[in-house]
């Protein structure tokens, strides 16, 4: 990710200093940028002489005190807070005083990691989405000691760079990573129920909510093992709510090492293509009560065009409505505006909606209807309605 905010920055007129381990992984990389400007000229999408100008604007740093000139820093490490801040250490004695410091964390704390550097006040996050040059969405985290001023530039920057960005509190999993969760945990637990296989899962999203991927198609794209640590550190840090447990399904995966696309078989096997369902259902005896059924149907009926099975209606309403309680319940802790939340989902995940446009659409007494009846039959109450949706 490190590779592709470089890319972004030089190709909008910034000089880059990129650093890794060592000089020569910084070549590397840098490489590798040059490899995909050139496909990019390939196909038309830039000239030579932007890519040029971009190449000529990426230095390969010989270590920290190259950035002594940096009006903004950011890293881009690993998602682990101990690894991030010693990377920090030497960057920050050589930095400028004024220069911003940002990191491209998807869920640990700013405001932490700020004072832990010893710079709460020109530190922020900025969480790009992979890949970077693609991907139009940047969340910018203000910690509990970031200046207004550094923040209000922060959030300036990557706009200037062609982005669309969306301001976040600091909480774990922000926006997007924190919201998405109930895209991949009901589906998850729905299989474990043996209501339906991974493909059915996957096809009934698409069809009836017109996500451009389904959860698992998805989850074997990311990486098992990455949705896997995103989801447990969002369950920890937000105190380990029963609607954001991890899924032991997933979890196998990851001791088995099956990772998805990366290892070539995760919830699909990818020796063949099309790839085909790698993790066998055990179907099990399925019926809806008269509530459910109710429910299904008066939710179905405004939020989608798309008709299907009730038990099809049923997997996509449940679904759905935990993604819609999650971002009304980020909306009631004053993580983000519902206009960036809205946002925030439709550039950084693709979601043909913003969950609680689609929430108005569908009538919030509708959705509240619905995570109730789903509530009542859910042992661990994990549908437990956001305020928001009770307004």
């Amino acid at each position: 990710m490190g590779a592709g905010i470089a890319q972004t920055a030089a190709s909008c007129g910034w000089t880059v200093e990129l650093m890794d381990v060592n000089e020569e992984v910084a070549r590397k990389a840098i490489a590798g940028i040059v490899k995909r400007l050139d496909r990019l000229v390939e196909k038309g999408r830039t000239t030579a002489e932007k890519r040029d100008a971009g190449v000529e604007r990426l230095l390969a740093a010989t270590g920290p005190n190259c950035f002594r000139d940096c009006d903004l820093i950011i890293e881009a490490v690993i998602e682990d807070i101990d690894v991030k801040v010693a990377a920090w250490d030497p960057v920050v004695r050589a930095s400028r005083p004024d220069a911003i410091l940002a990191s491209n964390t998807s869920s640990l704390s700013i405001s932490e990691m700020g004072r832990r550097i010893g710079e709460p006040r020109r530190f922020v996050g900025m969480h790009f989405f992979n890949p970077v040059p693609l991907m139009p969405l940047v969340e910018v985290i203000a910690g509990d000691g970031s200046d207004p001023a550094i923040v209000a530039r922060a959030l300036e920057i990557p706009a200037e760079w062609g982005k669309t960005v969306v301001k976040a509190a600091d909480t774990p999993g922000f926006i997007v990573n924190r919201i998405a969760r109930g895209f991949y945990l009901e589906p998850l637990r729905m299989l474990g129920e043996g209501i339906a296989g991974v493909d059915e899962l996957d096809r009934i999203l698409k069809t009836l909510g017109g996500f451009r991927m389904g959860p698992f198609e998805l989850m074997d794209l990311i990486g098992i093992d990455v949705n896997w640590e995103v989801s447990n550190s969002v369950w920890r840090q937000l105190g380990e709510p029963a609607r954001l447990t991890p899924h032991p399904i997933q979890q196998r995966l990851v001791e088995q090492k099956l990772l998805g696309r990366k290892t070539k078989r995760g919830f699909y096997s990818y020796a063949s293509d099309p790839p085909l369902p790698a993790l066998p259902v055990e179907r099990q005896s399925f019926e809806l009560g008269e509530d459910v059924y109710k429910a299904v149907r008066l939710f179905n009926d405004h939020a989608t065009e798309q008709s299907g099975s009730i038990t099809e209606q049923y997997v996509f309403a449940r679904t759905l409505a935990a993604i819609i309680n999650e971002a009304a319940l980020a909306l009631d802790a004053s993580v983000a505006s519902q206009v960036d939340i809205d946002t925030a989902m439709k550039r950084g995940t693709n979601y043909p909606q913003g969950p609680l446009e689609w929430a108005e659409q569908i009538g919030r007494h509708s959705c509240r209807f619905m995570l109730d009846v789903l509530n009542e039959h859910a042992e661990d109450e994990r549908f437990q309605t956001a305020e928001w949706l009770r307004l």
